[in-house]
Order: C-alpha cells, then structure tokens, then sequence
C-alpha cells in the first residue's frame, strides 16, 4: 500500500509541474530599446552587419554598455491578461534581427522574434506580418519641412510624419503568432525623432546607410476564444493524470 501511495505523489507531482506550463496567451505589455534601421548598400552599424543588397532592421538595449539583440520589457500595465509582472525588467527580453524587411509583404512564414528571460516564460513571439507603410512618398523629399507633412518611402514599412519643423515620428506595425500557435499578436511601435524632422532622417540615412533612434512598442497578445485559459490547464492536466494513475495503481493490484 504505501509503494502505491508513494507511485501516485510522485505521478501526480509529475503532472502538476508540467501542468503549470509558462506560456503566455493573451494580454498586453510595452517593450523599450534602440532601433537601428540600414539601407541596402551594405553597412556596419553599432548593433550589426548588414550585407549590400538588402535593408535590415537591428536592436540594441539602452543600457550601458548597449547589448545587441536585447530590450526592456516595462513593468507598467502589468499584470496584464496572463501576462504577469514577474516578466518584466531591462534586458528581459530577446530580439531577432531582421533581413531585408518587409519580406513578400504584406505576409511570409513566420520566423522567431521575441523571446523572454524572467518568469520562466516559454512562449516565443513569431512574426509573420509586416506592413508596408500606409503614408504617401508625396512629400518626402519636400521642403522646408513643417508640422503635418507625411511620407513613406515605397517599399519601406515606416510611416514618417512631422510634428513641427524639428521634429518627428517614425510608426510600423507587426504581427505574427506565438510558437505554440496558441496566440495571435500584433505591436504598435514608435520611434520619436525629438530634434530634426524626417527629411533629415532620411537624408542621414542616405549619408551614413543607417539611422538609429531610441523605439518604444505595445504588443497585443489574443488567444482563440475556444483555447482553455491557462488557469484551467492545470486542473485539465491534473485530472488527466489522476486518470492515468488510477489506471496505472490498478495495473500494480492486479
């Protein structure tokens, strides 16, 4: 009798660890660092090489010294959804670079982007969606720059616009699903240029083959309606491996 007391603890401990799964599905956070945005004539910048022929996008921390491929997830709005405080912090999350964006816009298979470091979080952000910019090329190039005007470079997934005559905001959206296919996500971010307008932006990225600026983002994440709320898995689980141990202690009797 107590081998099979002792069977069952340790199958249902079994169970309950595993049930207790660190996914996220849904809810939203804000993610902080520095984005380094090439052309597509080949360049070195603090945060990577970019080869000629395409464009790339890189990510640094804000942190000193910067680290490349890292960036700060905020504690505010958390908890948020299932999405728990404990994820937050500097440097608590991984970020993908990313190679001659967008790829066959305005969708392509999806490749990891996102990944985390506190919490024990699994779920990794995969993104598969990124908009070409929405704005017209019109007045890019326009001059003398002045609050209002608006540009997207074709081909480019930047929405520019000017706030005054000195300053300015470059917009994208992405999207994607998580790895576990569990979730959707979609993030909103900005890069706020607080000293020159997108004409100069565009033309330092002509002159040094990058610009780089400071970006903050919210990311949205949404699970299917029909998807089981991470607080339930454990009892589904749990009451599964009671099954299963039941039938297992019988197997032992017999």
């Amino acid at each position: 009798m107590r081998l099979r007391i002792l069977v069952l603890g340790a199958l249902l401990s079994g169970f309950a660890t595993a049930s207790f799964a660190s996914i996220i599905t849904n809810g939203t956070f804000s993610i902080a660092g520095t984005i380094f945005v090439t052309a597509n004539t080949g360049v070195t910048t603090p945060a990577g090489v970019c080869p000629a022929g395409i464009s790339c996008i890189f990510f640094q921390d804000t942190g000193a010294p910067a680290q490349n491929g890292k960036i700060d997830v905020s504690p505010l709005g958390l908890p948020s959804g299932d999405i728990p405080t404990a994820i937050a912090g500097n440097d608590a999350g991984n970020i993908q670079s990313l190679f001659n964006p967008p790829d066959t816009p305005p969708g392509f298979p999806a490749v990891n982007f996102i990944s985390f470091n506190n919490a024990g979080i699994t779920t990794v952000l995969r993104v598969n969606s990124f908009p070409l910019g929405i704005n017209s090329p019109a007045q890019c190039a326009t001059l003398p720059p002045a609050a209002g005007q608006v540009c997207s470079v074709p081909g480019s997934p930047f929405n520019l616009q000017n706030l005054t005559a000195s300053s300015s905001t470059a917009t994208f959206t992405m999207g994607g699903i998580t790895n576990d296919s569990s979730s959707t996500w979609t993030g909103i971010f900005a890069s706020q240029f607080n000293t020159i307008p997108y004409q100069t932006v565009l033309q330092q990225l002509g002159t040094n083959g990058f610009v780089s600026n400071t970006f903050s983002g919210q990311i949205t994440l949404v699970a299917p309606t029909n998807t089981p709320e991470p607080g339930t898995m454990p009892f589904l689980l749990l009451g599964a491996g009671m099954i299963g141990c039941a039938t297992f202690l019988r197997r032992l009797r017999a």
